[in-house]
């Protein structure tokens, strides 16, 4: 066969959770088995592990080149399938073929397979979610379908059976590049006489689910009262089926045969005069190709693939509403000469449809995938938007890492007391820090969009800025002397002025660093970006250290900061160059202050955020005594981690939302994506803070700063939530959306004022910030999640 020639046999090893031979196996099965067994005639080996059911073989073997490993349930077979490909089974396989019914084997994340990967997906299920379990099924469509497709999986290939299909899987945000289609076919056999019943027969064939809506067969059945109903299959929603067919007396008009074998599905096709589909959702519909062999008209809801799969007014009938397809349904009965002349075209038509142009479609794909050069895991993580995010947001939590080495050298050093007071000094700059990201989130969303230019004329904007702020950073200097002691007094560190002499100049600095930083995301040059943020860390703890020993005390431990800033930002400044080329010198330029001046409401909602997440630290300093202020700073420290994951995840979310809008493509799955990376990362740190916080705050501060200890898995909490915030501000600003910045404006002025009013202990202290940060998180994510407009694109470059 021309299948063969010239092509390198490969041994497949397909992972389903229902085979051809499961009782409920439906289009799938038959899809899977009209595929398999051509591959196999083909020469070509296939290993299936699939999920079992009553009565099932553990292992079979129907062909010398084909095995079958059943094992598991609806639910565990996929935990059984991975354990069972650890083992061995499959683990020669050229390639993988998964079929995600819904459900995904995560096998991108099974280290021990070395074959690539190819997924199936028939059709996408995240409606049928909803349908089946309510409000809860969009959280299950979420973990179980959208986030792994959307991002372990989309840089994968993909087969699917319509366009229509491959059009919800976009909507998901797998590549459009990445999606085969390959149409069903049909049996031979299948094309067999018609012999009409002489009552009027109906016939629905497939899954008894609820999504596939059979109360709306009844309801056509009701409309023509001499007509049967045949339903061949078997499923979940039986019993429920069988009580509406009862409460609508129409027991002797039903006829429900359960799993039927093909001699008797063939049988059914060419007695029944209609074949009827009501489902929700169809990636294609094999029943409407079946029925056409034995020239059996259709007549279904024009959903999924099923417009595809008929030809409306030609080879059946289609519907956009129940009434419609009963009203159709009903004339077709009436009129025997349109029902042949459209059985006839049906019958036609399928023959264009075989197994074996679909089983060689899709073995071209698999025998490409298997043939290529594998791709580096260091490659395909660079290539990936979630390996981006992934990255970023390692580079933070180094960044935190190394912050933390930082406390706990200067806790040691400072003494409990002169940390609180380093630490109060840090969080009057955290809250400044929000000016700089407020410029790195305005250049990262102007740049992506082509706003600043592009080449020397980027560059030659860049050099202007950078000599504004450099002029701004010694102005600064001079202004933070004068005002040293009141702004000393305000932080309550009247001891320590000329490290807060320090603070506006710094300020400054990191507009700077901050400025560059956005630049590269816009430019997609997230390397450098992840790299000067663990740089800034490291470089802050060698300077720090560096004038501390030469007796600079607190001020030394502080200044530490803004030197890391010079360094950081003269590596970003060459890197840069190297990237934008020389600058291209013309008339006009775009004026800092103009970029501020167009972003100033984002700039207030991170300052509310700056707020939310350092206020705290600050009001703590004045409510306790230096041990407990010292300690629950140290506290606040090591829950705010997952905070700065967020920071690290939002610099590639922010982008990646503005293209995505910009081209007109949903931005909700870059935000989704985002929010799962946070979970991967907290998830983890928050058990530790619940399971051992007194040991973690002796190992990592010291005996001294424990006092905070059962404070600390509620600020965990509470910081995550203000996390989850913090990524939802970034995907609205993306989108140019700002409603959120009259909820964090409201939970901002209400904080310093809660804690200041009342006599808390430590633990009640962080249980009023909680409560703040749930408020702010879940009204700001409400909002975040039903925007979806699209970002303003312009093609101005000044």
């Amino acid at each position: 066969m021309p299948h063969a020639e010239n092509r390198t046999t490969r041994h497949i090893l397909l992972l389903t959770d229902r085979d051809w031979t499961h009782p409920q196996g439906g289009g799938t099965g038959t899809n899977l088995y009209g595929q398999v067994s051509r591959w196999v005639a083909w020469g070509h080996r296939v290993t299936v592990i699939a999920g079992s059911y009553p009565g099932a073989e553990k292992v079979s073997r129907p062909h010398e080149r084909l095995e079958i490993h059943r094992m598991g349930g609806r639910m565990t077979v996929f935990g059984r399938a991975a354990m069972a490909s650890m083992r061995g089974i499959g683990r020669d396989a050229d390639v993988v073929l998964e079929v995600v019914n819904g459900i995904a084997f995560f096998t991108p994340l099974w280290w021990w397979l070395r074959a690539p990967r190819v997924t199936l997906v028939h059709h996408v299920h995240q409606d049928h979610y909803v349908a089946e379990m309510g409000w809860t099924g969009r959280v299950a469509a979420f973990v179980a379908e959208r986030l792994p497709l959307s991002t372990f999986y989309r840089h994968h290939p993909f087969l699917t059976i319509s366009d229509s299909a491959r059009r919800d899987m976009m909507a998901l945000g797998i590549p459009a590049s990445n999606i085969h289609v390959a149409y069903l076919g049909v049996e031979p056999d299948s094309f067999v006489e018609t012999r009409r019943e002489a009552r009027p027969t109906l016939l629905y064939l497939g899954r008894l689910k609820q999504y596939k809506r059979l109360e709306i067969l009844l309801d056509v059945l009701e409309g023509i009262p001499d007509a049967v109903l045949e339903v061949a299959g078997d499923g979940d929603h039986r019993p429920v089926l069988e009580e509406e067919i009862a409460a609508r007396g129409l027991e002797d008009r039903v006829v429900l045969h359960g799993f039927v074998s093909e001699e008797e599905k063939r049988d059914l096709y060419a007695r029944s005069w209609i074949n009827l589909t009501a489902s929700s959702a169809e990636g294609w519909c094999l029943t409407v190709m079946e029925a056409a062999g034995a020239g059996t008209p259709s007549a279904a809801m024009a959903v999924g693939g099923l417009p595809e799969s008929i030809v409306d007014e030609q080879t059946g009938l289609l519907a956009d509403t129940p009434e419609e397809l009963a009203t159709k349904v009903k004339a077709l009965v009436a009129d025997p000469v349109r029902r042949d002349e459209l059985g006839d075209a049906a019958r036609a038509r399928a023959r264009g449809f075989t197994w074996d142009a679909t089983a060689e479609a899709n073995l071209e794909v698999l025998d490409r995938v298997a043939g290529a050069e594998r791709a580096r895991l260091r490659d395909a993580v660079r290539r990936s938007e979630t390996g981006a995010a992934a990255g970023l947001a390692a580079a933070t939590l180094l960044n935190n890492a190394i912050q933390l080495v930082f406390v706990v050298l200067f806790t040691r050093l400072l003494g409990a007391d002169g940390y609180g007071a380093l630490a109060a000094i840090i969080s009057g700059f955290l809250i400044l820090m929000v000016g700089g990201q407020s410029i790195q989130v305005a250049a990262a969303r102007e740049a992506t969009l082509g706003h600043l230019g592009d080449g020397g004329r980027m560059r030659a904007t860049l050099n202007r800025w950078t000599r504004q702020l450099v002029l701004a950073t010694v102005v600064l200097g001079v202004f933070g002397a004068l005002i040293r002691q009141p702004l000393a007094d305000l932080l309550g560190v009247s001891e320590h002025p000329w490290a807060v002499a320090g603070l506006p100049a710094t300020g400054a600095l990191w507009l700077l660093l901050s400025l560059q930083r956005g630049v590269m995301q816009g430019l997609s040059l997230f390397g450098p970006v992840g790299i000067s943020i663990v740089g800034e860390a490291l470089g802050r703890v060698v300077c720090a250290l560096v004038l501390f020993g030469v007796g600079a005390g607190v001020t030394g431990a502080y200044l530490g900061n803004p030197l890391a800033f010079v360094l950081m930002a003269l590596w970003l400044s060459r890197v840069l160059s190297r990237e934008l080329g020389p600058p291209t010198e013309e008339a006009s330029h775009r004026p800092l202050l103009g970029l501020i001046g167009d972003n100033w409401i984002p700039i207030v909602g991170l300052l509310l955020l700056a707020a939310l997440q350092n206020v705290d630290v600050i009001v703590g300093r004045h409510q306790f005594s230096g041990d407990s202020s010292g300690s629950y700073a140290a506290a606040a420290v090591a829950a705010k981690s997952v905070v700065w994951v967020a920071i690290g995840v939002g610099l590639q979310l922010l982008p990646e939302a503005t293209r995505r809008a910009a081209a007109g493509l949903d931005p909700r799955p870059a935000l989704l994506r985002a929010l799962g990376v946070l979970a991967v990362i907290a998830t983890p740190a928050l058990i530790i803070f619940a399971l051992i916080p007194h040991f973690l705050m002796k190992v990592a501060f010291g005996p001294d700063l424990t006092l905070a200890s059962d404070a600390l898995p509620v600020l965990g909490v509470a910081m995550t939530l203000l996390a989850v915030a913090y990524l939802t501000v970034q995907y609205m600003v993306a989108l140019g959306e700002l409603k959120f910045v009259w909820v964090l404006g409201v939970v901002a002025i209400i904080e310093p004022f809660l804690l200041s009013a009342g006599d808390f202990t430590l633990l009640s202290f962080a249980t009023v910030v909680l409560g703040l940060q749930l408020v702010a998180a879940g009204a700001v994510l409400a909002l975040g999640l039903r925007t979806s407009r699209p970002a303003t694109v312009s093609t101005a470059t000044s």
